[in-house]
Protein backbone atom coordinates (compact mmCIF):
# COMPACT_ATOMS: atom_id res chain seq x y z
CA UNK A 1 0.00 0.00 0.00
CA UNK A 2 2.73 2.46 0.97
CA UNK A 3 4.73 1.61 -2.14
CA UNK A 4 1.63 2.43 -4.21
CA UNK A 5 1.19 5.75 -2.39
CA UNK A 6 4.72 6.81 -3.34
CA UNK A 7 4.39 5.33 -6.85
CA UNK A 8 6.99 2.60 -6.43
CA UNK A 9 6.55 -0.61 -8.42
CA UNK A 10 5.70 -3.85 -6.61
CA UNK A 11 6.72 -6.95 -8.57
CA UNK A 12 5.42 -9.63 -6.17
CA UNK A 13 3.18 -9.76 -3.11
CA UNK A 14 3.23 -13.17 -1.42
CA UNK A 15 1.88 -14.83 1.66
CA UNK A 16 4.68 -17.27 2.66
CA UNK A 17 7.75 -17.80 0.46
CA UNK A 18 7.81 -19.36 -3.02
CA UNK A 19 11.33 -20.76 -2.77
CA UNK A 20 12.75 -22.57 -5.83
CA UNK A 21 10.09 -20.82 -7.91
CA UNK A 22 7.24 -23.02 -6.66
CA UNK A 23 3.99 -21.69 -5.21
CA UNK A 24 0.62 -23.12 -4.20
CA UNK A 25 -1.07 -20.17 -5.88
CA UNK A 26 0.28 -17.68 -8.42
CA UNK A 27 -1.76 -14.97 -10.17
CA UNK A 28 -0.01 -12.84 -12.79
CA UNK A 29 -0.37 -11.45 -16.32
CA UNK A 30 -0.27 -15.02 -17.70
CA UNK A 31 -3.27 -16.12 -15.69
CA UNK A 32 -3.99 -18.10 -12.51
CA UNK A 33 -1.69 -20.99 -11.59
CA UNK A 34 -2.46 -23.60 -8.92
CA UNK A 35 0.64 -25.48 -7.71
CA UNK A 36 2.21 -24.41 -11.04
CA UNK A 37 0.56 -27.45 -12.67
CA UNK A 38 -3.00 -26.26 -13.18
CA UNK A 39 -3.22 -23.17 -15.38
CA UNK A 40 -6.18 -20.86 -16.06
CA UNK A 41 -4.92 -18.49 -18.79
CA UNK A 42 -8.21 -16.57 -19.01
CA UNK A 43 -7.99 -15.40 -15.38
CA UNK A 44 -5.41 -12.75 -16.14
CA UNK A 45 -4.15 -10.33 -13.48
CA UNK A 46 -4.36 -6.87 -15.10
CA UNK A 47 -1.81 -5.28 -12.74
CA UNK A 48 1.97 -5.54 -12.89
CA UNK A 49 2.08 -7.16 -9.45
CA UNK A 50 2.14 -10.95 -9.14
CA UNK A 51 0.12 -12.22 -6.16
CA UNK A 52 0.60 -15.65 -4.65
CA UNK A 53 0.81 -18.09 -1.76
CA UNK A 54 4.18 -19.78 -1.26
CA UNK A 55 4.98 -23.13 0.31
CA UNK A 56 7.39 -22.11 3.11
CA UNK A 57 5.22 -20.73 5.95
CA UNK A 58 7.53 -17.95 7.15
CA UNK A 59 5.37 -14.84 7.02
CA UNK A 60 5.52 -13.41 3.52
CA UNK A 61 7.23 -10.80 1.39
CA UNK A 62 6.78 -7.87 -0.96
CA UNK A 63 9.24 -7.59 -3.86
CA UNK A 64 9.74 -3.86 -4.46
CA UNK A 65 11.22 -2.79 -7.77
CA UNK A 66 14.75 -1.39 -7.53
CA UNK A 67 15.48 -2.42 -3.95
CA UNK A 68 18.16 -4.78 -2.62
CA UNK A 69 16.29 -7.22 -0.37
CA UNK A 70 15.61 -10.96 -0.03
CA UNK A 71 14.25 -10.99 -3.62
CA UNK A 72 16.81 -8.82 -5.46
CA UNK A 73 20.60 -8.87 -5.52
CA UNK A 74 22.85 -5.96 -6.42
CA UNK A 75 23.21 -7.45 -9.93
CA UNK A 76 19.43 -7.67 -10.33
CA UNK A 77 18.82 -3.96 -9.83
CA UNK A 78 21.91 -2.69 -11.65
CA UNK A 79 20.24 -2.58 -15.05
CA UNK A 80 16.69 -1.74 -13.92
CA UNK A 81 15.09 1.29 -15.53
CA UNK A 82 11.97 3.32 -14.87
CA UNK A 83 10.64 6.08 -12.64
CA UNK A 84 8.95 3.64 -10.26
CA UNK A 85 12.18 2.21 -8.80
CA UNK A 86 12.72 2.36 -5.03
CA UNK A 87 16.32 3.53 -5.41
CA UNK A 88 15.18 6.60 -7.38
CA UNK A 89 12.86 7.87 -4.66
CA UNK A 90 13.82 10.31 -1.91
CA UNK A 91 14.78 9.24 1.59
CA UNK A 92 11.40 10.28 3.04
CA UNK A 93 9.51 8.10 0.55
CA UNK A 94 11.89 5.18 1.17
CA UNK A 95 11.50 5.57 4.94
CA UNK A 96 7.70 5.67 4.81
CA UNK A 97 7.59 2.58 2.56
CA UNK A 98 9.78 0.67 5.03
CA UNK A 99 7.90 1.78 8.12
CA UNK A 100 4.52 1.34 6.39
CA UNK A 101 4.22 -2.38 7.12
CA UNK A 102 4.81 -1.78 10.82
CA UNK A 103 2.23 1.02 10.85
CA UNK A 104 -0.27 -1.23 9.09
CA UNK A 105 0.15 -3.93 11.75
CA UNK A 106 -0.43 -1.41 14.55
CA UNK A 107 -3.40 0.18 12.76
CA UNK A 108 -4.93 -3.27 12.18
CA UNK A 109 -4.59 -4.14 15.88
CA UNK A 110 -6.16 -0.83 16.94
CA UNK A 111 -9.06 -1.30 14.49
CA UNK A 112 -9.66 -4.80 15.87
CA UNK A 113 -9.65 -3.50 19.45
CA UNK A 114 -12.06 -0.72 18.49
CA UNK A 115 -14.39 -3.28 16.91
CA UNK A 116 -14.17 -5.55 19.96
CA UNK A 117 -14.95 -2.71 22.35
CA UNK A 118 -17.89 -1.57 20.22
CA UNK A 119 -19.34 -5.05 19.66
CA UNK A 120 -18.68 -6.84 22.95
CA UNK A 121 -17.92 -4.03 25.36
CA UNK A 122 -15.55 -4.87 28.17
CA UNK A 123 -15.76 -6.91 31.39
CA UNK A 124 -13.45 -5.91 34.21
CA UNK A 125 -12.90 -7.57 37.56
CA UNK A 126 -12.53 -4.78 40.10
CA UNK A 127 -10.68 -5.80 43.29
CA UNK A 128 -13.59 -4.78 45.55
CA UNK A 129 -16.03 -6.91 43.51
CA UNK A 130 -14.56 -10.19 44.80
CA UNK A 131 -17.10 -11.19 47.47
CA UNK A 132 -14.59 -13.00 49.72
CA UNK A 133 -11.44 -11.08 48.88
CA UNK A 134 -8.30 -12.88 47.75
CA UNK A 135 -5.45 -14.94 49.11
CA UNK A 136 -1.70 -15.06 48.44
CA UNK A 137 0.59 -18.00 47.76
CA UNK A 138 3.45 -19.04 50.05
CA UNK A 139 5.87 -17.46 47.60
CA UNK A 140 3.98 -14.15 47.79
CA UNK A 141 4.18 -14.34 51.59
CA UNK A 142 7.95 -14.90 51.35
CA UNK A 143 8.48 -11.56 49.55
CA UNK A 144 6.33 -9.50 51.89
CA UNK A 145 2.62 -10.00 51.18
CA UNK A 146 0.21 -10.90 53.98
CA UNK A 147 -3.29 -12.36 54.08
CA UNK A 148 -5.79 -9.51 54.09
CA UNK A 149 -3.62 -7.19 51.97
CA UNK A 150 -5.78 -5.29 49.50
CA UNK A 151 -4.09 -4.62 46.17
CA UNK A 152 -4.18 -0.91 45.33
CA UNK A 153 -1.56 -0.16 42.67
CA UNK A 154 1.29 -1.74 40.69
CA UNK A 155 4.25 0.53 39.91
CA UNK A 156 2.15 3.49 41.04
CA UNK A 157 -0.68 2.76 38.59
CA UNK A 158 -4.05 2.16 40.23
CA UNK A 159 -5.29 -1.39 39.78
CA UNK A 160 -8.73 -1.38 38.19
CA UNK A 161 -8.87 -4.89 36.72
CA UNK A 162 -7.64 -8.01 38.52
CA UNK A 163 -7.24 -9.71 35.12
CA UNK A 164 -4.20 -7.47 34.47
CA UNK A 165 -2.31 -8.51 37.62
CA UNK A 166 -0.40 -11.46 36.12
CA UNK A 167 0.84 -9.44 33.13
CA UNK A 168 1.81 -6.46 35.31
CA UNK A 169 3.74 -8.57 37.84
CA UNK A 170 6.20 -9.84 35.22
CA UNK A 171 8.07 -6.53 35.17
CA UNK A 172 6.73 -4.79 38.27
CA UNK A 173 9.11 -3.01 40.64
CA UNK A 174 6.71 -2.46 43.54
CA UNK A 175 3.13 -3.09 44.62
CA UNK A 176 1.04 -0.86 46.88
CA UNK A 177 -1.31 -2.63 49.29
CA UNK A 178 -3.77 -1.43 51.91
CA UNK A 179 -3.01 -3.16 55.22
CA UNK A 180 -4.43 -2.43 58.69
CA UNK A 181 -5.50 1.11 57.81
CA UNK A 182 -2.27 2.11 56.03
CA UNK A 183 -0.90 2.06 52.49
CA UNK A 184 2.30 0.01 52.23
CA UNK A 185 4.71 -0.31 49.27
CA UNK A 186 6.18 -3.77 48.79
CA UNK A 187 9.41 -3.71 46.75
CA UNK A 188 9.61 -6.76 44.49
CA UNK A 189 12.81 -8.74 43.68
CA UNK A 190 14.61 -7.78 40.46
CA UNK A 191 14.53 -11.44 39.36
CA UNK A 192 10.76 -11.82 39.78
CA UNK A 193 10.00 -11.78 36.05
CA UNK A 194 12.52 -14.49 35.16
CA UNK A 195 11.39 -16.54 38.17
CA UNK A 196 7.80 -16.48 36.92
CA UNK A 197 8.92 -17.62 33.45
CA UNK A 198 10.21 -20.88 34.91
CA UNK A 199 7.54 -21.17 37.64
CA UNK A 200 4.33 -20.38 35.79
CA UNK A 201 2.16 -21.93 38.51
CA UNK A 202 3.59 -19.40 40.99
CA UNK A 203 2.45 -16.56 38.75
CA UNK A 204 -1.03 -18.08 38.37
CA UNK A 205 -1.38 -18.69 42.12
CA UNK A 206 0.42 -15.56 43.34
CA UNK A 207 -2.89 -13.89 44.16
CA UNK A 208 -6.18 -15.78 43.75
CA UNK A 209 -9.79 -15.01 44.70
CA UNK A 210 -11.07 -16.61 47.90
CA UNK A 211 -14.16 -18.76 47.47
CA UNK A 212 -16.07 -21.54 49.22
CA UNK A 213 -15.01 -25.03 48.15
CA UNK A 214 -17.90 -26.29 46.04
CA UNK A 215 -17.19 -29.47 44.04
CA UNK A 216 -17.46 -28.75 40.33
CA UNK A 217 -16.13 -32.08 39.05
CA UNK A 218 -13.83 -34.99 39.81
CA UNK A 219 -10.72 -36.64 38.45
CA UNK A 220 -11.91 -40.02 37.21
CA UNK A 221 -11.46 -42.62 39.95
CA UNK A 222 -10.27 -40.00 42.44
CA UNK A 223 -10.36 -40.60 46.23
CA UNK A 224 -13.21 -38.07 46.62
CA UNK A 225 -15.30 -39.78 43.95
CA UNK A 226 -14.71 -43.22 45.46
CA UNK A 227 -15.65 -41.91 48.92
CA UNK A 228 -19.03 -40.69 47.64
CA UNK A 229 -18.68 -36.92 47.22
CA UNK A 230 -20.93 -35.43 44.53
CA UNK A 231 -20.86 -32.39 42.25
CA UNK A 232 -22.35 -29.44 44.15
CA UNK A 233 -21.21 -30.58 47.60
CA UNK A 234 -19.97 -27.58 49.61
CA UNK A 235 -16.99 -28.53 51.81
CA UNK A 236 -16.79 -26.48 55.01
CA UNK A 237 -14.76 -28.58 57.46
CA UNK A 238 -11.98 -31.18 57.55
CA UNK A 239 -11.23 -33.21 60.67
CA UNK A 240 -13.57 -30.92 62.64
CA UNK A 241 -11.45 -27.88 61.63
CA UNK A 242 -13.57 -25.11 60.07
CA UNK A 243 -12.13 -24.34 56.62
CA UNK A 244 -14.58 -22.05 54.80
CA UNK A 245 -12.48 -21.44 51.66
CA UNK A 246 -10.97 -23.65 48.98
CA UNK A 247 -7.36 -22.53 49.56
CA UNK A 248 -7.64 -23.36 53.27
CA UNK A 249 -8.86 -26.88 52.49
CA UNK A 250 -6.11 -27.32 49.88
CA UNK A 251 -3.37 -26.15 52.27
CA UNK A 252 -4.65 -28.35 55.11
CA UNK A 253 -4.76 -31.47 52.93
CA UNK A 254 -1.39 -30.84 51.26
CA UNK A 255 0.25 -31.37 54.66
CA UNK A 256 -1.41 -34.81 55.06
CA UNK A 257 -0.44 -36.97 52.05
CA UNK A 258 -1.85 -40.52 52.04
CA UNK A 259 -3.75 -39.86 55.27
CA UNK A 260 -7.48 -40.45 55.79
CA UNK A 261 -9.35 -37.25 56.66
CA UNK A 262 -12.96 -36.58 57.66
CA UNK A 263 -14.49 -34.24 55.08
CA UNK A 264 -17.65 -32.42 56.21
CA UNK A 265 -19.94 -30.79 53.65
CA UNK A 266 -23.43 -29.57 52.87
CA UNK A 267 -25.39 -31.20 50.05
CA UNK A 268 -28.29 -29.72 48.15
CA UNK A 269 -31.60 -30.99 49.50
CA UNK A 270 -30.06 -32.16 52.78
CA UNK A 271 -30.26 -29.79 55.75
CA UNK A 272 -27.73 -31.46 58.04
CA UNK A 273 -23.94 -31.48 57.76
CA UNK A 274 -22.63 -34.65 56.07
CA UNK A 275 -19.25 -36.29 56.74
CA UNK A 276 -17.24 -38.80 54.66
CA UNK A 277 -13.83 -40.38 55.18
CA UNK A 278 -11.46 -39.65 52.26
CA UNK A 279 -7.96 -41.12 51.86
CA UNK A 280 -5.73 -38.53 50.16
CA UNK A 281 -3.23 -39.39 47.45
CA UNK A 282 0.56 -39.06 47.68
CA UNK A 283 0.30 -35.32 46.93
CA UNK A 284 -2.29 -34.65 49.62
CA UNK A 285 -5.12 -34.25 47.12
CA UNK A 286 -8.52 -35.85 46.79
CA UNK A 287 -9.12 -35.16 43.08
CA UNK A 288 -11.87 -32.52 43.15
CA UNK A 289 -12.19 -29.68 40.64
CA UNK A 290 -13.59 -26.64 42.47
CA UNK A 291 -16.52 -24.78 40.99
CA UNK A 292 -15.34 -21.63 39.14
CA UNK A 293 -14.97 -18.69 41.49
CA UNK A 294 -15.70 -15.73 39.24
CA UNK A 295 -19.19 -15.49 37.78
CA UNK A 296 -20.92 -12.71 35.83
CA UNK A 297 -22.05 -11.17 39.11
CA UNK A 298 -18.40 -10.36 39.98
CA UNK A 299 -17.69 -8.55 36.71
CA UNK A 300 -18.36 -4.95 35.81
CA UNK A 301 -19.59 -4.75 32.22
CA UNK A 302 -18.97 -1.60 30.20
CA UNK A 303 -20.72 -0.95 26.87
CA UNK A 304 -19.25 1.51 24.37
CA UNK A 305 -20.73 3.63 21.63
CA UNK A 306 -18.61 3.85 18.50
CA UNK A 307 -17.32 7.26 19.64
CA UNK A 308 -16.32 5.74 23.00
CA UNK A 309 -14.90 2.57 21.44
CA UNK A 310 -12.35 4.50 19.35
CA UNK A 311 -10.30 5.91 22.27
CA UNK A 312 -10.72 2.66 24.21
CA UNK A 313 -9.42 0.64 21.25
CA UNK A 314 -6.47 3.02 20.89
CA UNK A 315 -5.67 2.62 24.61
CA UNK A 316 -5.83 -1.18 24.36
CA UNK A 317 -3.55 -1.18 21.33
CA UNK A 318 -1.04 1.12 23.02
CA UNK A 319 -1.07 -0.87 26.27
CA UNK A 320 -0.51 -4.11 24.36
CA UNK A 321 2.45 -2.65 22.46
CA UNK A 322 3.87 -0.99 25.60
CA UNK A 323 3.70 -4.21 27.65
CA UNK A 324 5.12 -6.29 24.80
CA UNK A 325 8.10 -3.94 24.42
CA UNK A 326 8.71 -3.90 28.20
CA UNK A 327 8.57 -7.70 28.46
CA UNK A 328 10.83 -8.20 25.44
CA UNK A 329 13.91 -7.69 27.61
CA UNK A 330 13.09 -11.01 29.29
CA UNK A 331 13.97 -12.74 25.99
CA UNK A 332 17.63 -11.94 26.67
CA UNK A 333 17.64 -13.90 29.92
CA UNK A 334 18.33 -17.63 30.10
CA UNK A 335 14.81 -18.30 31.36
CA UNK A 336 13.23 -16.13 28.67
CA UNK A 337 15.19 -17.78 25.86
CA UNK A 338 13.99 -21.20 27.02
CA UNK A 339 10.39 -20.03 26.68
CA UNK A 340 10.70 -18.96 23.04
CA UNK A 341 8.53 -21.04 20.72
CA UNK A 342 7.64 -21.47 17.07
CA UNK A 343 4.64 -22.86 15.24
CA UNK A 344 3.72 -25.23 18.08
CA UNK A 345 3.67 -22.47 20.67
CA UNK A 346 1.66 -20.20 18.39
CA UNK A 347 -0.87 -22.97 17.75
CA UNK A 348 -1.19 -23.75 21.44
CA UNK A 349 -2.48 -20.27 22.31
CA UNK A 350 -5.67 -20.87 20.32
CA UNK A 351 -8.54 -22.61 22.16
CA UNK A 352 -9.92 -26.07 21.34
CA UNK A 353 -13.36 -24.63 20.57
CA UNK A 354 -14.02 -21.67 18.30
CA UNK A 355 -14.52 -18.34 20.03
CA UNK A 356 -14.78 -15.19 17.92
CA UNK A 357 -13.91 -12.82 20.75
CA UNK A 358 -10.78 -14.78 21.65
CA UNK A 359 -9.87 -15.18 17.98
CA UNK A 360 -9.95 -11.43 17.31
CA UNK A 361 -8.08 -10.69 20.53
CA UNK A 362 -5.29 -13.11 19.56
CA UNK A 363 -5.21 -11.69 16.02
CA UNK A 364 -4.71 -8.19 17.40
CA UNK A 365 -1.98 -9.43 19.76
CA UNK A 366 -0.13 -11.22 16.93
CA UNK A 367 -0.40 -8.09 14.77
CA UNK A 368 1.19 -6.00 17.55
CA UNK A 369 3.91 -8.62 18.05
CA UNK A 370 4.69 -8.67 14.32
CA UNK A 371 4.89 -4.87 14.25
CA UNK A 372 7.46 -4.81 17.03
CA UNK A 373 9.50 -7.74 15.72
CA UNK A 374 9.58 -6.26 12.21
CA UNK A 375 10.92 -2.90 13.43
CA UNK A 376 13.94 -4.50 15.10
CA UNK A 377 17.19 -3.37 13.39
CA UNK A 378 17.94 -6.75 11.86
CA UNK A 379 18.94 -6.88 8.17
CA UNK A 380 16.21 -8.47 6.00
CA UNK A 381 13.50 -7.02 8.28
CA UNK A 382 11.95 -3.56 7.78
CA UNK A 383 13.89 -2.35 10.80
CA UNK A 384 17.12 -3.35 9.08
CA UNK A 385 16.20 -1.35 5.97
CA UNK A 386 15.29 1.64 8.16
CA UNK A 387 18.66 1.36 9.92
CA UNK A 388 20.42 1.51 6.52
CA UNK A 389 18.36 4.55 5.48
CA UNK A 390 19.27 6.34 8.72
CA UNK A 391 22.98 5.57 8.23
CA UNK A 392 22.81 6.85 4.64
CA UNK A 393 21.07 10.03 5.82
CA UNK A 394 23.80 10.60 8.43
CA UNK A 395 26.78 9.99 6.12
CA UNK A 396 24.94 11.72 3.21
CA UNK A 397 25.75 9.08 0.64
CA UNK A 398 24.27 5.66 -0.24
CA UNK A 399 25.93 2.47 0.94
CA UNK A 400 27.04 0.15 -1.86
CA UNK A 401 24.49 -2.31 -3.18
CA UNK A 402 26.98 -5.16 -2.63
CA UNK A 403 27.28 -4.23 1.04
CA UNK A 404 23.48 -4.13 1.38
CA UNK A 405 23.28 -7.52 -0.30
CA UNK A 406 25.71 -9.04 2.21
CA UNK A 407 23.74 -7.52 5.08
CA UNK A 408 20.53 -9.03 3.70
CA UNK A 409 22.17 -12.44 3.46
CA UNK A 410 23.41 -12.27 7.05
CA UNK A 411 20.03 -11.06 8.31
CA UNK A 412 18.12 -13.73 6.45
CA UNK A 413 20.52 -16.42 7.71
CA UNK A 414 20.05 -15.17 11.28
CA UNK A 415 16.24 -15.28 10.93
CA UNK A 416 16.36 -18.83 9.54
CA UNK A 417 18.61 -19.96 12.41
CA UNK A 418 16.25 -18.30 14.87
CA UNK A 419 13.26 -20.09 13.34
CA UNK A 420 15.10 -23.42 13.62
CA UNK A 421 16.01 -22.69 17.25
CA UNK A 422 12.52 -21.69 18.42
CA UNK A 423 10.87 -24.64 16.69
CA UNK A 424 13.50 -26.97 18.17
CA UNK A 425 12.52 -25.46 21.53
CA UNK A 426 8.92 -26.52 20.83
CA UNK A 427 10.04 -30.07 20.03
CA UNK A 428 12.11 -30.29 23.23
CA UNK A 429 9.17 -29.03 25.30
CA UNK A 430 6.85 -31.57 23.68
CA UNK A 431 9.07 -34.57 24.42
CA UNK A 432 10.66 -33.49 27.71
Amino acid sequence: MWARIFKVGVEKFYLFFDAYNFAFLRWNKEGLHICDFIHFPRLVNPSKTEYGIGWIPLGGYCAIAGMVDETHTAEDIKDMEGDDLFMKKGKFAQFMIMVGGVLNNIILAVLIYIGMSWHWGKDILEPHNLPWGYTYSEFAHSIGFQEGDELVAIDGEKLVDMASVENALLLANDVTVYRAGAYIDIVLPDTLGTYFLTHKSELLNFVTPCAPFVAGGFVEGSPAQQAGLQVGDSIVMVDSVALPFFHLVRNYMSERPEQTVQVSFYRSGVDSLQTLAVTLDANGKMGVYPKPVIGPECLTHIDFTLAEAIPDGCRRGWNMLYNYVRQFKLVFTKEGAQELGGFGTMGSIFPDTWNWKLFWGLTAFISVALAFMNILPIPALDGGHIMILIIEAIIRRPLSDKFKERLQFLGFAFILLLMVAVNANDILKFFF
